[in-house]
């Protein structure tokens, strides 16, 4: 990767980290799930919603990752920003890889979409201690313009 962590796109991250080749994105930007409410508001929408999630391998090892895109409203968490993280945290539930990556890169919750964002931040920390209570590690690392301040 030319640029630096703190400079690179989400999926930018996402290939400097795994080994080359080995991710599969499971809702990628041509399924185009975007936020409802933010035309409500006159804002940009992008076609990912702001976070990757997939699975791939890290050294041969089976993980699934969350990559978020703080170039995206600050990488804030919105409805379907959320349904995708948390989506991606219950199939780990199932299908048990070695462990969970999440690349934060975000301002919290969007105002547009409060409840639901925080609802989403909710399902998220549920879903993490499932994860941990099987034994499944989920690691987190910060990264990126918006860090992780707010949520």
């Amino acid at each position: 990767m030319s640029l630096s962590w703190y400079e690179a796109s989400a999926r930018q991250r996402v290939a400097a980290l795994l080994d080359a080749d080995s991710f599969e994105e499971f809702v990628g930007p041509e399924q185009r799930a975007m936020s409802p409410h933010l035309p409500l508001f006159d804002l940009p929408r992008a076609f990912d919603d702001g976070i990757v999630v997939g699975r791939g391998r890290l050294d041969g090892r089976a993980v699934y990752l969350a990559a978020q895109e703080g170039r995206f409203m600050g990488g804030a968490f919105g409805e379907v920003h959320g349904a995708k993280l948390v989506g991606l945290l219950r199939a780990a539930l199932t299908e048990t890889p070695d462990a969970v990556l999440i690349l934060f890169d975000t301002g919290g919750v969007r105002l547009q979409e409060a409840n639901a964002g925080e609802t989403a931040i909710a399902e998220t920390m549920r879903a993490i201690a499932d994860l941990r209570r099987i034994g499944i590690p989920v690691v987190g690392l910060v990264g990126g313009r918006a860090g992780c301040f707010g949520g």
